[in-house]
C-alpha cells in the first residue's frame, strides 16, 4: 500500500538499479508465495540472500543437485 501511494504521488524512492532490482525480486517472491497459496501450499518467503556471491553458489548448488536427480532417473 505504502509504493502505491507513492507511486500515484509521483515520487519514487527506486532511484538506483539496484534498488528497481531488489524491489522487483521481493515482487516476485511475494507473488510465488501467493500463488502457491492459492495451489494449497503454505511456503514462506525466504530472506534474499545477503551477496550476489552466495546466491550464485546457492544456485550452483541446486543445478548440480537437480542434475543429479536427474541422471538417477535415467
Amino acid at each position: 500500500m505504502k509504493d502505491e501511494k507513492q507511486g500515484q504521488q509521483g515520487q519514487s524512492s527506486l532511484t538506483s538499479f539496484a534498488d528497481k532490482h531488489t524491489y522487483c525480486e521481493q515482487v516476485k517472491m511475494e507473488n510465488f508465495a501467493q500463488s502457491m497459496r492459492l495451489e494449497g501450499y503454505e511456503i514462506e518467503v525466504p530472506s534474499l540472500v545477503e551477496s550476489a556471491r552466495k546466491r550464485d553458489e546457492l544456485r550452483q548448488q541446486l543445478i548440480r543437485h537437480y542434475k543429479q536427480a536427474d541422471t538417477e532417473k535415467v
